[in-house]
């Protein structure tokens, strides 16, 4: 059985913002709302970020794939003067880990991640699109993350 990863909201998120400063900050962004992994957000480079097409390039990503991702309107500001952020993947998941221990929330940097594909099936991207957008060579990788709450599944039952 595989284990789910807990999904945060964007109320919570905002809360682990408040205690997050700089490069963590900005980190914990690129993986909530754009869907980076950590090893992504330590490799990206200014010239993988376009602000006039609003994408950002990965470049060899896990299994040495290269794909798109959108960048969000409220990512804009942050990547305006973006510079490599010198971090690696211990730093970042033990600041997050740190905050989340506070907040008593079990949640590591890889659930950013998971709850930004969730939100994207909830509002309606595909599994292909989301698979895309996650890099994921398998669709059943992206698959997991197909769960939903049981108020999701009320609301669309009283949608019907």
């Amino acid at each position: 059985m595989v284990k789910i990863p807990y999904v945060i909201n964007d109320t919570q998120f905002e809360s682990l913002l408040k205690h997050l400063k700089g490069k963590n900050q900005l980190a914990a962004k690129l993986m909530y709302y754009c869907g980076l992994r950590v090893s992504e957000v330590c490799k990206l480079k200014p010239e993988h970020i376009d602000l006039k097409t609003r994408r950002i390039f990965i470049e060899e990503s896990k299994n040495l794939k290269n794909r798109y991702v959108p960048i969000p309107s409220k990512m804009l500001v942050d990547l305006r003067d973006f510079k490599p952020l010198k971090t690696n993947r211990k730093n970042i998941y033990g600041a997050i880990k740190r905050i989340a221990r506070k907040m008593k929330w079990n949640i590591s940097p890889h659930s950013l991640r998971h709850s930004y594909a969730t939100h994207l099936l909830e509002k309606g991207l595909t599994i292909s699109e989301v698979q895309y957008l996650l890099g994921h060579s398998s669709i059943q990788t992206t698959q997991v993350y197909l769960h939903t709450s049981l108020d999701k599944i009320q609301e669309h039952f009283e949608n019907l």
